[in-house]
């Protein structure tokens, strides 16, 4: 059974898959998930995914767009098994086997899938549990102000740091995306360096990441939740070649693209003006 998170879990993982493996099993449709199985369907290896959200990637994109995912992943011949959880595992330990080595998966719903390779992708915990009794605020990471600062003449950046970003509302949240840690840690350092008592600059990006799947590469700038109002404003959602704008209380807040890398960019710089999201709709709909 694999996790990914380091290079040596990426090796442990491509050794596995080079055997040929007669069936392999992706705990999770996330991104992480839904990469490992495109990964997977390159080699012609037959691949199940199982996600407990009635979609893939549900919180981050909405069901609509969620619903688009799946359909790339069926496109490509994975099974997808939908709106169902992990009951446990079947191990070769109970019948003294060879070590532990798993050999099926038990769903929520009875079911048992064979499997030789196992891949977990469900996210991940920050590692704060050493931080406890030091005095900082911990909560789903460690809680920083607007400008990166944890506690004086302390900051945080990257995926462990939550912080409220006033750009998106100012509600806190952690970002997981390397793009983020460096740019944070640069801010993160300029906060450091600030004269003491300053009130130091406001952490606001526009986060953005990108996920190649099967022959697409889907990326998204800014924030987008289930919640959002969306709507496609270039493109054609059947050629899977569009662009979509999330918008909440008013605000552009979101812009998703599926094969269209130029748009992003522009939408990203957009994000950053600050735009109203009516107003940006319509922009984008007068655009060729």
């Amino acid at each position: 059974m694999h996790v990914l998170r380091t290079l040596d879990d990426a090796v442990a993982l491509r050794a596995d898959l080079e055997a040929g493996p007669r069936r392999v099993v992706v705990i999770g449709a996330g991104f992480i998930g839904s990469e490992v199985a495109a990964a997977c369907r390159a080699r012609e290896l037959p691949v199940t995914v199982v996600e407990a959200l009635p979609v893939p990637l549900e919180r981050v994109l909405g069901a609509e767009m969620g619903a688009l995912v799946a359909d790339l992943h069926r496109a490509h011949d994975v099974d997808l098994r939908l709106g169902v959880g992990v009951d446990g595992f079947v191990s070769s330990d109970e019948d003294g086997g060879d070590g532990g080595r798993v050999l099926g998966v038990r769903l929520g719903d009875g079911t048992t899938l064979d499997a030789d390779v196992v891949v977990v992708g469900i996210g991940v915990i920050p590692n704060t549990e050493w931080l406890e009794g030091s005095g900082l605020t911990l909560g789903n990471g460690v809680v920083c102000d607007a400008t990166t600062l944890a506690a004086p003449g302390v900051v945080a950046a990257g995926d462990v740091a939550r912080w409220p970003n006033a750009r998106f509302g100012g509600e806190p949240a952690r970002i997981e995306h390397w793009d983020n840690a460096i740019e944070m840690a640069v801010a993160a350092a300029r906060r450091l360096l600030a004269a003491e008592g300053a009130p130091g600059v406001p952490y606001e990006p526009v986060p953005w990441f990108w996920s190649d799947l099967y022959d697409r590469k889907i990326q998204l700038a800014g924030t987008s939740g289930p919640d959002d109002e969306v709507q496609v404003v270039h493109g054609d959602v059947a050629e899977r070649r569009f662009v979509a704008l999330y918008g909440r209380a008013g605000r552009l807040v979101g812009a998703l693209g599926w094969n269209r890398p130029r748009h992003i960019i522009q939408w990203r710089q957009r994000l950053l003006a600050g735009m109203d999201y009516a107003a940006a709709v319509e922009l984008a709909r007068s655009e060729p």
